[in-house]
């Protein structure tokens, strides 16, 4: 259990992982997993739960443990870590922008670093530069550059 709430979708791996292979008792799992039965019979009952059991159940079934699904399944976990850094007030700001940022391109909402439909292709590209203060040491120059000539004396 982590922060309260229950990883439920590594529950999810480890319950195909023992029905594949070990199967141990339930009673052995959920200490493995260091559930009680309260809150295991609740996971069991929930939809979401059995379905992602039967997914993990089939990968398992049809490709063993695979590295893929292992990177998934952390991946699924560390989403959460990602998430927090980006929230925590504490946080310093570069690290929530490139939270924030690698969550947008994970999601597939960056369409434009995808090649999608909103990639601005060839049209031209404006890069403007302002610099608001000169140089310390940068010489001084003035620029006069008469409007009308005139020839009064």
């Amino acid at each position: 259990m982590t922060d309260g709430l229950i990883e439920w979708e590594k529950t999810a791996f480890e319950v195909a992982r023992n029905k594949v292979g070990p199967r141990l008792p339930a009673e052995e799992l959920m200490l493995s997993l260091g559930l009680t039965s309260h809150e295991f019979e609740l996971l069991l009952e929930d939809e979401l739960f059995r379905r992602k059991v039967r997914d993990f159940t089939k990968e398992l079934t049809e490709n063993g443990t695979s590295f893929v699904l292992k990177a998934q399944v952390q991946a699924e976990e560390l989403l959460k870590t990602n998430f927090k850094l980006a929230r925590a007030t504490d946080t310093p700001p570069s690290v929530a922008v490139a939270a924030i940022a690698n969550a947008v391109r994970w999601a597939g909402f960056d369409k434009r670093a995808a090649g999608g439909e909103e990639d601005p292709g060839n049209r031209p590209k404006i890069s403007i530069n302002i610099t608001l203060a000169p140089p310390k040491d940068a010489p001084r120059t003035i620029d006069v550059t008469p409007t009308a000539v005139t020839h009064d004396a």
